[in-house]
């Protein structure tokens, strides 16, 4: 057990509570334990063992507009794949072969139908919709499957992260009171105009300590959510908590090492920053779950079992590229979509080329999509 952080008092995930209708839960408090065993150097997590199948996507780069900074989230719609690139401002809009078709870039400005900042993307698959949410000014603005825009709601909230289930959206907002806090609400999509409404909250954390990825995803019947300094992964449908997973790292997690609230950043991460102290990119098929955290570390539980680990060492037997940072997507079910990185399929192909003379199948594949100076190249695993 850590003595870094060990001696205080944790006002964290107890305090956690979700409001539906109005009344206070604390089902949260008997959330299933799954235990999570970190792994060294000399364990490592076999690709076949979870993964069965997979799909090269190129996404083109032809235009300037098409170039995109980082895919923050991409979603999956019959013919079409959204990419949301938070960095540049604008959702970006691809055929299914990776053909560039049409983006919002040139929306972004001061007038009408226009905006200054965006801040995510949800997607109602079934009713072809995509609900844009920009933070300056607050408004959320409705486009269908062809990137036309339907309606701009004007609203008085902003939300970091959006995603959609049924007639609901979901949001995650920062919360800054006497603590650094979090809030995951939901909007019926035909009132979006209305306050939302508190499903869960969290008093607790670090002011500037949040990790890369979504902590909101979206899910074949729902959302999944984990707070930043929270342990647990709830599941969402229909606006109510349906199931609550509560991940024990052990002694790398907030479970046996309590952080005391109101902690400075610096002495956090002098103290702590090597916990697991932030759970995202939460992907699940059947009873498999992936997901990151603040940490290097790829993790799969089993919550069948409620058992699982995190692995620093991976071997992908099916393609020579191995990855940990899961990029959050939605609208393909069973599915987890990995990036590597471009200098990494540089090297690959030229150690391949020096040492065999030739290519193997696979990565014959890669080369013929790859551009080291273009999009990112997106492998769209199946799970087992």
């Amino acid at each position: 057990m850590k003595k870094t952080c060990f001696h205080y008092v944790w006002g964290l995930a107890i305090s956690i509570g979700w409001t539906l209708n109005g009344c206070v839960s604390r089902a949260s408090l008997n959330a299933e334990l799954v235990k999570v065993e970190t792994h060294g150097i000399h364990d490592e997590l076999v690709y076949s063992s979870f993964l069965k199948s997979y799909e090269i996507v190129a996404l083109s780069d032809s235009v300037p507009e098409a170039l995109i900074k980082f895919p923050d989230r991409i979603l999956f719609a019959e013919d079409r794949i959204f990419v949301v690139d938070k960095a540049d401002n604008k959702l970006l809009m691809f055929d299914r072969e990776g053909n560039f078709l049409k983006s919002t870039a040139s929306m972004v400005g001061k007038g009408h139908n226009e905006y200054i900042r965006l801040m995510d993307v949800a997607m109602d698959k079934e009713g072809r919709t995509l609900y844009v949410h920009c933070d300056a000014p607050y408004q959320i603005m409705v486009f269908d499957f062809d990137l036309n825009l339907k309606e701009v709601v004007q609203t008085d909230y902003y939300m970091d992260e959006v995603v959609a289930d049924g007639r609901f959206i979901y949001g995650i907002r920062t919360l800054y009171r006497d603590e650094t806090g979090f809030e995951l609400v939901a909007l019926e999509r035909d009132r979006l105009q209305d306050t939302p409404r508190v499903l869960l909250s969290f008093t607790g954390g670090v002011p500037g300590r949040l990790t890369t990825g979504k902590s909101l995803m979206q899910a074949v019947d729902g959302a999944y959510v984990s707070f930043p300094f929270d342990t647990h992964v709830y599941k969402i449908r229909n606006a109510e908590v349906v199931e609550t997973y509560n991940m024990d790292f052990g002694e790398e997690g907030l479970i046996e090492n309590p952080i005391r609230s109101g902690v400075t950043p610096d002495w956090f991460d002098r103290n702590c920053a090597d916990l697991n102290w932030s759970i995202v990119n939460m992907t699940v098929s059947d009873s498999v779950m992936l997901f990151n955290t603040n940490r290097e570390y790829a993790f799969m539980v089993n919550t069948d079992r409620k058992s699982g680990g995190g692995y620093l060492n991976f071997h992908n037997d099916m393609l020579p590229f191995s990855f940990s940072r899961i990029i959050p997507t939605g609208g393909l079910p069973g599915t987890v979509v990995y990036r590597p990185f471009a200098e990494t399929i540089a090297e690959t192909l030229k150690q391949y080329r020096e040492k065999e003379g030739t290519l193997p199948p696979e990565l014959q594949e890669v080369e013929r999509k790859f551009n080291p100076d273009g999009n990112p190249l997106l492998i769209v695993w199946k799970i087992k």
